[in-house]
């Protein structure tokens, strides 16, 4: 009759680099995810250029295509439906309405775009452009 000596279990050691690369994905997907937070631009609006502006993120903006249609998150819309959506404060930062004008808009009906908004409550108006050479 033969003896049987029971071995001795060896403890495996814990895979560190499972866990790196699910730490590593996670990051991934939250990247991802927040470079889509920015609202695109409107593809139909060919910016302004301009030579000495600074690099900043896109902002939120209105629109102005052009044949002169305000475009707010690929929706048309207009001076006063935009503002009741959408309202300003009088004072402050966010004061500022960003509207980004197309390069072919005529100027005639640029001011006459900044004169309807004026008039249904916006209390400033900044032109959004892109820095030349940038897309």
């Amino acid at each position: 009759m033969a003896v049987r000596i029971p071995r001795e279990k060896t403890k495996r050691q814990m895979e560190t680099t499972i866990s790196l690369i699910n730490i590593v994905f996670l990051m991934l997907i939250f990247f991802l995810v927040a470079g889509q937070l920015a609202p695109p631009a409107d593809k139909q609006v060919d910016l302004v250029e301009t030579t000495d502006a600074e690099n900043l993120p896109p902002p939120e903006a209105l629109y102005v295509r052009a044949d002169g249609t305000l475009v707010f998150r690929g929706q048309p819309t207009d001076a006063a439906s935009y503002l009741a959506a959408n309202p300003l404060p009088a004072e402050g930062p966010d004061s500022l309405l960003k509207l980004g004008v197309d390069r072919n808009l005529d100027a005639a009906r640029l001011v006459e775009i900044v004169d309807e908004l004026y008039a249904a409550g916006a209390p400033a108006i900044r032109v959004v452009t892109r820095k030349a050479g940038t897309q």
